[in-house]
């Protein structure tokens, strides 16, 4: 079998095990989570027990993730998104919803950042400083980080520098199209920077590791 058809085949599958939390359609578009791994996600909070996730870029699964948390009965999810059309549909459909108490998406423009590699930018540090200091110490330490965004490659390495000092103990890193270039040389220096073993989940391009304590 080749790889594309046992890609297919594995989101065909996840689709199915997802259905539960299709409750209505929801637009999607390229840059969205893979239903496989989006699958994964969901076993790694469920399994794992993760209470306080923050997401770099958000859509349709970020609604999915939100009404899993109130299907549960308790967790929270902050979603950060530079672009701003993005950042609103999501945040007006977990409003209509009505899952606010367990989900906020933050609009967070691109700007210069003194983590970012070379001229890349990221979410805007003060805004994200703001939001994700308050998050924190409203419900307690990041035990998930789903970093799937922004854009493409090695302008999403200041995610791990900037949020680190918030990670809890134990806390799960997943990185989002790990198959890439970009974003595998990213995966190489947190690995030496922060001493974190990454691995990749075949057919998902869904890399994870094990924050240290």
């Amino acid at each position: 079998m080749d790889d594309a058809l046992s890609r297919e085949l594995a989101d065909l599958a996840a689709l199915h095990r997802l259905s539960p939390l299709m409750s209505e359609y929801l637009p999607t578009t390229a840059h969205e989570l893979r239903p496989a791994a989006l699958a994964a996600v969901v076993d790694e909070v469920l399994l794992g027990s993760r209470t306080v996730i923050v997401e770099c870029g958000c859509g349709a699964s970020s609604v999915l993730l939100a009404r899993l948390l109130a299907h549960r009965g308790f967790g929270h999810v902050l979603s950060i998104e530079h672009d701003e059309r993005t950042a609103a549909f999501v945040a007006s459909q977990l409003r209509r919803e009505g899952l606010g108490h367990v989900a906020r998406v933050v609009h967070a423009p691109l700007a210069p950042h003194p983590a970012a590699l070379g001229n890349s930018q990221w979410y805007h540090p003060q805004l994200v400083h703001d939001e994700v200091s308050a998050y924190v110490e409203r419900y307690g330490l990041v035990d998930l980080l789903l970093v799937d965004g922004p854009l493409l490659g090695d302008a999403r390495y200041p995610a791990l520098p900037v949020l680190r000092g918030v990670l809890a103990p134990g806390a799960a890193v997943l990185v989002d199209d790990a198959e890439r270039p970009g974003e595998q040389t990213v995966l190489v220096r947190w690995a030496e920077e922060f001493a974190l073993r990454f691995r990749t989940t075949p057919r998902t391009f869904l890399a994870s590791a094990m924050a240290l304590d």
